[in-house]
């Protein structure tokens, strides 16, 4: 599996992880996320107290380190693994879509304005604004 690289979101002048720590929302987490078959490792050794099953096996797939891709499931219009209050429940262990996000390989992610609730909040602002 890839190396887990640190990204300073500051610096990248992409985003703010103080936003993060502001919304609480869990907003970022109401799509399924794409994962590797090595990650699904890691999250199925965990004990949790969800029904199965929790991922959608999604095809091969090379750009993935094993090959294999796979996405979350949804529950009630969210991920399956965030909890009642909005909090991730494989935080440790989170896919890596998810720890970097608001990138994707390095890069602002193509949906950040969708997912991030500041975001979208700004965006809506200028438009009135206009």
């Amino acid at each position: 599996m890839r190396m887990k690289k640190k990204f300073d979101h500051k610096k990248l002048k992409i985003h703010d992880p103080a936003l993060c720590k502001e919304c609480f929302r869990g907003s970022c987490c109401r799509w399924g996320v794409e994962t590797d078959l090595l990650e699904v490792a890691q999250i199925l050794e965990k004990r949790l107290d969800i029904p199965k099953p929790w991922f959608e096996f999604l095809g091969r797939d090379k750009s993935f380190p094993s090959g294999y891709k796979f996405s979350t499931l949804l529950k009630n219009r969210r991920c399956i693994f965030q909890d009642d209050n909005m909090r991730c429940r494989i935080y440790e262990v989170r896919p890596r879509f998810c720890s970097e996000f608001p990138l994707e390989d390095g890069k602002r992610a193509s949906y950040y304005d969708e997912l991030c609730h500041h975001a979208r909040a700004k965006k809506k602002k200028k438009k009135k604004g206009r």
